[in-house]
């Protein structure tokens, strides 16, 4: 396979797309190309969707979905408009070489806008009819912010796509991404403000950042009833000037505002400075208290590892995805580490037992790094592996809640019409939920469990099944791993350890063993 070139310039693009052109025979005058052989030579990998017609091709941390017969495509969450539709030709799939090249390249902005003319799917002895590129744009209206203490008609489909903050000179702004129509409500009570958001699925979103600071003590993100809607809840630092809202389109955003004093400063003049009354104290600066780093505890447990047993189970491939990185630290508790650094130092553990136990690890990040969910999938997918497990550390508002978890990804929760007919992503999510192996799954999350509960001689939360993003389009067996709770007063300071690191990887290595050693294979 050989790496897609980046070119300097549109010169080297031209010859590229010359040397397909004598290179592959199914390269068509009017720039057509192959897709599979297109995507062989570039490697590029290549996935066809026959009930949808959708083509899914990657590239790196890059992801191209491409509609037969439909100018518009989707790059990394982003739409993008081919100048001409892909279309199927002599049992083929066929799409404009030179676009794919440039958008694969980074170059969405010349793509951004459709094109003055669409391309027409081509039919054997039928009238073509003009192709429809908006009937399935996901186009979407303005966030509506309804009356006080009202929530209006909402979708029941959007998404929290991201949550972000930034900290400016008077207020905390928190600004929330939804990738359609929400409506909301607001209730106050003492120094505890909640926003009510219905019309989205209750996921929280994996990119996320924590604006816990001066004007922000505590955030909370929970469903809603009937586990519809989400729930965030803050904490302020002070309760005489109320958070303020405001709406922005294209994407759609919420921005809350978390002030820092109750009225702007006013200036005065020298003179009535001057004519200060003497018991008139200075205002006193809020101290923000810094809460010292606490020490990691000793902790030396030993963890026999566990023999793989069926010589044809060595060197599968499993891939590590350590949740959040970058500025998504996670979940985050006073005077400790944050989620980030405990899920990559498992993984780097988790990944040198199961070296050790003769199977590959594959890390998803092996550094401080951000990483969109798109951009996981993709990767993840990329390497064909056998397993995924997706680390992650647990907090609740209750100090006394403590233990491991497994999770496996289930629909419960989320909603698809069944009277979907046309290409659509809840058409490729229903094609993946028939094709993806949960009952494997969940013989896998009991594996692990059962090991890090006895190996580690902690609390166990159980197996359970919820719509987690970070486990969806996964097209091998999946597992979400909760190692502890951060926010428990000893398990939370035993996440400090890098000893309990290796502990908690070798267990889940185990457990993996367990779960290869489990397997019976049919002879013919």
């Amino acid at each position: 396979m050989f790496s897609l070139m980046r070119l300097a310039d549109t010169r080297w693009l031209v010859c590229l797309v010359v040397l397909l052109a004598f290179c592959m025979p199914a390269f068509s005058q009017d720039g057509f190309i192959s897709a599979k052989n297109f995507a062989d030579a570039q490697g590029i990998a290549y996935q066809w969707f026959p009930i949808q017609k959708m083509l899914v091709m990657r590239k790196g941390l890059n992801s191209l979905k491409l509609t037969v017969n439909e100018t518009a495509a989707i790059m990394n969450d982003k739409k993008v408009y081919l100048p001409a539709a892909p279309r199927i030709q002599d049992g083929q799939i066929m799409v404009p070489a030179t676009a794919i090249i440039k958008i694969f390249q980074g170059d969405t902005e010349a793509f951004s806008a459709p094109p003055k003319t669409a391309s027409k799917p081509v039919k054997p002895a039928v009238a073509p009819k003009p192709a429809n590129n908006t009937a399935n744009l996901n186009t979407s209206p303005p966030i509506i912010k309804p009356p006080a203490n009202t929530i209006g008609q909402a979708k029941a489909d959007a998404i929290l796509v991201a949550l972000r903050h930034s900290v400016r000179d008077d207020h905390t702004r928190v600004v929330l991404e939804f990738n359609e129509t929400i409506t909301y409500t607001t209730e106050t009570k003492d120094n505890v403000y909640r926003l009510s958001i219905k019309g989205c699925r209750n996921l929280v979103p994996t990119r996320r950042t924590n604006p816990v600071g001066r004007d922000i003590k505590k955030m909370d993100i929970n469903s809603g009833p009937n586990r519809s809607g989400l729930i965030l809840t803050f904490t302020m630092a002070q309760n005489k000037r109320m958070p303020e809202i405001e709406t922005v389109n294209d994407p759609f955003r919420m921005i809350v505002s978390f002030f820092s004093s109750t009225e702007p400063e006013v200036a005065t003049s020298t003179i009535a400075a001057n004519q200060a009354k003497p018991e008139e104290k200075p205002e006193e600066k809020p101290v923000v208290k810094v809460v010292p780093q606490e020490k990691a505890p000793e902790i030396n447990i030993e963890v026999e590892p566990a023999t793989l047993e069926n010589e044809n189970f060595k060197s599968r491939t499993i891939v590590i995805d350590p949740g959040h990185g970058g500025n998504d630290s996670g979940y985050t508790f006073p005077g400790r580490i944050p989620e980030k650094e405990i899920t990559l130092s498992v993984a780097q553990h988790l990944a040198q037992s199961l070296e050790k136990a003769g199977l590959k690890a594959v890390l998803l990040r092996n550094r401080d790094v951000e990483m969109s969910q798109s951009q996981r999938v993709s990767i993840a997918n990329r390497h064909g592996a056998d397993l995924l497990i997706s680390l992650h550390v647990g907090g609740s508002n209750d100090p006394d809640k403590s233990g491991v978890a497994c999770m496996i990804y289930s629909k419960s929760g989320t909603h698809v019409p069944e009277s979907e007919t046309i290409l659509t992503e809840g058409m490729v999510y229903k094609n993946w939920l028939e094709s993806t192996r949960f009952d494997l799954a969940s013989f896998l999350a009991r594996r692990i469990n059962t090991r890090l509960k006895d190996q580690l001689k902690v609390e166990s939360r159980g197996v359970k099944q919820l719509p987690l993003l970070p486990l969806k389009f996964i097209v091998n067996p999946a597992v979400l791993v909760e190692v502890g709770m951060l926010s428990e007063k000893t398990e939370g300071k035993n996440l400090l350890s890098k000893n309990y690191h290796q502990a908690i990887g070798a267990c889940i290595a185990n457990g993996i063993v367990d779960f290869f050693n489990g397997i019976v294979i049919n002879k013919p």
